[in-house]
């Protein structure tokens, strides 16, 4: 009588296919979830220094004065920025503001005329130096996920003139 079932030679091969296929496909899973965080620190890094770096720009068009020394080689972690709107065709019809950026933490504060906003989180490095009217900016911003992803934005702009005629 002939005995139904597998020999030991059978099994083992069929284990040793079904292993393959059970690490090729835990593999996959894994570069599926890790290429994943990947790209949303990155995502999460870009969003935050192009925000940032648009808030900056906006209020660097029409700066006037700064609190930075003028060819200063050390980046300041902060800035003051200070413009006056004129509205009318006097100076009487114009108006100062003020507009500060800081660094607190990972988070960047802009203060403008005496009311905070956040323009920027996950920000990790933020440098301003002055060289005559030229403002150079270099923000740094580093996603939460692991593994974390930086990206770098620098960029330049001019100090308008301070009065006008």
């Amino acid at each position: 009588m002939k005995q139904a079932g597998f020999t030991l030679i059978e099994l083992l091969v069929t284990l040793a296919i079904g292993s393959v296929i059970l690490v090729g496909a835990s593999m996959s899973f894994y570069q599926i979830v890790w290429g994943t965080g990947r790209n949303n620190s990155q995502v999460v890094a870009l969003t935050d220094v192009n925000q940032a770096a648009l808030a900056i720009k906006k209020d660097l068009m029409m700066t006037q004065t700064t609190d930075l020394t003028d060819g200063d080689p050390v980046p300041q972690s902060s800035v003051t920025l200070s413009w006056t709107d004129y509205t009318g065709f006097s100076s009487e019809n114009s108006t100062s503001h003020n507009c500060q950026y800081t660094l607190s933490g990972t988070v960047l504060q802009r203060t403008y005329d005496g009311v905070m906003s956040i323009v920027g989180r996950h920000i990790t490095d933020l440098g301003f130096t002055q060289n005559g009217r030229v403002i150079n900016v270099t923000i740094t911003a580093t996603g939460s996920s692991v593994p974390q992803r930086s990206a770098t934005v620098e960029f330049s702009g001019f100090i308008r003139a301070e009065v006008i005629e």
